[in-house]
C-alpha cells in the first residue's frame, strides 16, 4: 500500500521529467465540480502549474485517512496531466508556505516519497500514459533538480 504524503513532509512537489507530469494533491472543495477540477486547482495553488488533458489512472486505498485528519478508510483518485506552464513560485494558500518544486522521473519520485510497489506501479502507468496519450519520450534517469523560483518555459 502507498504511504500517504503527509502535510508535515518538507514540501516536495514533484514534476516528472517526461515533460512533465505533476503530483500535487489535496481534497475536493465545494467549488470543485469534478476530480479533474480539483487537480487543476491544487496544481495551481501548490506548484503554480497550468495543466491540460487530465487522465484518471486509478484509485489507492487509504485504510486510515490519517493524511486527512484520520477520516477513516477512503479511496484516493490518482490522475496524470500534461503541464503546459510552470509559473513563479508562490505561497500555497492552504499551508501559508511555498513548496519546493523538483524535477524527477516517475520512478525517482516514487522512490523518494517511499511509495513502495504500489507507487512504482503508478509511476510506470503515468510514464506509459505520457508516452501513449501525449507522445512524450520515456523519462531518462537524471539528477533531481529544483525548478527556479521564477518558473520555467516548456518547449
Amino acid at each position: 500500500m502507498e504511504r500517504p504524503l503527509r502535510r508535515g513532509f518538507p514540501g516536495f512537489q514533484l514534476l516528472f521529467a517526461t515533460n512533465p507530469l505533476a503530483s500535487p494533491g489535496g481534497t475536493v472543495e465545494k467549488t470543485d465540480t469534478t476530480p479533474e477540477a480539483t487537480l487543476h486547482r491544487e496544481a495551481a495553488e501548490e506548484a503554480q502549474l497550468t495543466l491540460t488533458d487530465p487522465v484518471r489512472l486509478g484509485w489507492v486505498l487509504d485504510e486510515t485517512g490519517e493524511v486527512y485528519g484520520g477520516v477513516g478508510p477512503n479511496a484516493r483518485l490518482r490522475l496524470a496531466a500534461r503541464i503546459t506552464a510552470i509559473g513563479p513560485a508562490a505561497v500555497d494558500p492552504a499551508t501559508g508556505r511555498p513548496f519546493a518544486r523538483m524535477l524527477a522521473t516517475p520512478a525517482q519520485a516514487a522512490a523518494l516519497l517511499g511509495w513502495g510497489p504500489p507507487g512504482q506501479r503508478q509511476a510506470q502507468l503515468a510514464a506509459e500514459t505520457a508516452r501513449e496519450r501525449w507522445g512524450l519520450p520515456a523519462a531518462r534517469t537524471a539528477a533531481i533538480e529544483e525548478i527556479p523560483a521564477e518558473g520555467m518555459r516548456l518547449s
